[in-house]
């Protein structure tokens, strides 16, 4: 087994981390954050054409696999995680689109999304139906050839972004069995009927989450994304690859996190030496750095699963479950080392504080995916 890059794909990584720093430094992601957009951003990634990436060669696409994707994502989240999924969030329903589109579905995806003209973002939480996906009663009745949308769509990362679409969950048959009846919908929120409502967060604000609102939404039959009633499908279809990219972004937010710990704690003195030379704090970074090694392994195994089409289900899980904690326990002591520096508003360690606090629910919570990791062992959760 080898864990070394070929020559393209360390080109890619340079070519990654040299974009990070030219467009995306730390400080400025915290602005972005702080001020609530980031329209540089998307146009720098459009324009570098890493949209076009995932996609097969014959769609006008780079025909790059997980492991390319899985580089952009890691170096990308040393920015900063909502950066990495200003990325990761746009070509991930992207590839759904393409997979399960029609053709007018897809030429949508080739001239719109991967050029960058246009995002996508998921909808497919509900107030009642978050780690319990299935549950969502958010309905569009069947009028022939169109549908019409009524309910409440929650925790919606980047609806509200200029320019972006929205792959809707919705349900569409009986609720029972609940994983049946459930339909995916390209809706335009710019669709009268749709009412977009930011929600304030402690972060995340580059995207935003969002509610949406829905009243007698109309939709053409055509805006149907794979086969009606079959939506549960079409979402299980990339959630495996998506686990494993969104464990990029926390592998990269969670090394850079250290990397700036270990560089203030070098320099900060205390009782005459280097805060990072005293033992407390340089085995938690000792033991940190493993931690994010052991991160880093399980993403790429779960990778390379996928890039051979083998299952990587638990591997994928495994993968966002230590990422994402990872994250979380690099921003606590990176809070630590720093102490007062760290605690102003003014540092980029408390936006990394204030970022991580998510990764262990959102794209899945941690408990979710002990329960997925549990079921692979042949072990029933309640």
């Amino acid at each position: 087994m080898r864990f070394d890059f070929t020559d393209e794909q360390e080109m890619l990584r340079r070519s990654a981390r040299d974009f990070v720093a030219r467009v995306a430094p730390a400080e400025q992601a915290k602005e972005w954050d702080e001020q609530g957009d980031a329209p540089a951003l998307f146009k720098a990634l459009a324009d570098v054409g890493w949209f076009s990436l995932p996609f097969p060669v014959e769609a006008g696409g780079d025909g790059g696999g997980p492991t390319e994707l899985l580089i952009i994502a890691e170096e990308l989240g040393r920015a900063s995680f909502d950066v990495a999924m200003s990325y990761i969030g746009v070509f991930i329903p992207g590839m759904t689109l393409w997979e399960w589109g029609s053709e007018q579905q897809r030429s949508f995806v080739r001239e719109q999304v991967m050029t960058g003209k246009r995002r996508l973002a998921v909808s497919l939480s509900e107030p009642d139906a978050g780690s319990d996906a299935a549950a969502l009663r958010c309905r569009a009745e069947d009028r022939g050839d169109h549908f019409v949308l009524n309910g409440q769509k929650a925790w919606c990362t980047g609806a509200g972004v200029p320019d972006t679409s929205l792959l809707m969950y919705v349900r569409t048959g009986a609720s029972e069995p609940k994983h049946q009846g459930i339909s995916l919908l390209l809706v335009d929120p710019q669709t009268p009927g749709v009412e977009v409502r930011r929600v304030p967060t402690l972060a995340r604000h580059i995207l935003g989450t969002n509610d949406v609102f829905l009243q007698d939404v109309v939709v053409p039959k055509s805006a149907l994304v794979g086969p009606q009633d079959r939506g549960w499908e079409v979402m299980l279809s990339n959630l495996e690859l998506e686990r494993v990219l969104i464990c990029g972004g926390y592998l990269g937010a969670a090394q850079a996190t250290l990397d700036e710990m270990l560089s203030y704690g070098q320099q900060r003195e205390a009782f005459g030496r280097p805060v990072a030379t005293f033992q407390a704090l340089a085995h938690a970074m000792a033991d940190l750095q493993t931690e994010i090694d052991a991160a880093r392994l399980l993403a790429y195994r779960a990778a390379w699963l996928h890039a051979h089409g083998l299952p990587c289900g638990r591997e994928g899980a495994m993968a966002k479950l230590k990422g994402s904690e990872t994250y979380v326990a690099a921003a606590r002591l990176g809070m630590q080392v720093l102490a007062g520096h760290g605690f102003s508003t003014e540092s980029v360690m408390s936006f990394r504080y204030r970022e991580s606090i998510v990764a262990t629910i959102s794209g899945g919570t941690s408990q979710i995916q002990r329960n997925a990791i549990a079921r692979s062992m042949g072990l029933r959760t309640y």
